[in-house]
């Protein structure tokens, strides 16, 4: 097409735009969102079924401070080898440096936040749960853990926040 043809045309199309002899095209449908798809649905489920599962993870720390230090030890290795993008590394040292303050611990890593459902997608909470104890979250059949002796606990969890403080 050479270029007069295709001004000529679009000064064709403009002409009967304003005359009014070209039909309104008017768009009634509004612009779908993710979830509106099947897709959308299905990560929307997936989504949910990886919250359950970290609910779970953080009762689980928040009962024994104790199993999150090899967490935080291979976070700081991860960073350090460079496997691990710094978004992540500040998403999860924030999170466990709130150990000591279970409300901001559990609302950092169930927040509904689209950072926080990626991060959650690519968790670091690796081997807190036991096969046996994810088959009972995912059947719905979690029991709260009880918190070991509470001064212990907090002992402990100081102690994870220092350790994650100084590195």
């Amino acid at each position: 097409m050479t270029a007069p043809n295709k001004y000529q045309r679009f000064d064709q199309f403009m002409q009967k735009r304003r005359s009014g002899t070209l039909p309104e095209v008017q768009s009634t449908s509004r612009r779908r969102s993710r979830t509106d798809s099947p897709k959308g649905a299905q990560e929307k489920s997936i989504d949910a079924t990886i919250l359950q599962l970290h609910s779970a993870m953080v009762d689980k720390i928040l009962a024994n401070p104790a199993i999150l230090s090899p967490v935080v030890a291979q976070l700081e290795q991860e960073q350090q080898q460079g496997l691990l993008r710094h978004s992540a590394y500040l998403f999860w040292s924030c999170a466990f440096a709130m150990l000591n303050q279970p409300e901001l611990f559990r609302a950092a890593l169930l927040s509904p936040e689209p950072q926080a459902c990626k991060q959650r997608r690519r968790t670091r909470l690796r081997g807190i749960l036991t096969e046996a104890e994810r088959v009972q979250v995912l059947a719905g059949q979690w029991q709260h853990p009880v918190a070991e002796n509470t001064s212990a606990a907090q002992n402990e969890a100081a102690l994870v926040c220092s350790q994650n403080g100084q590195s």
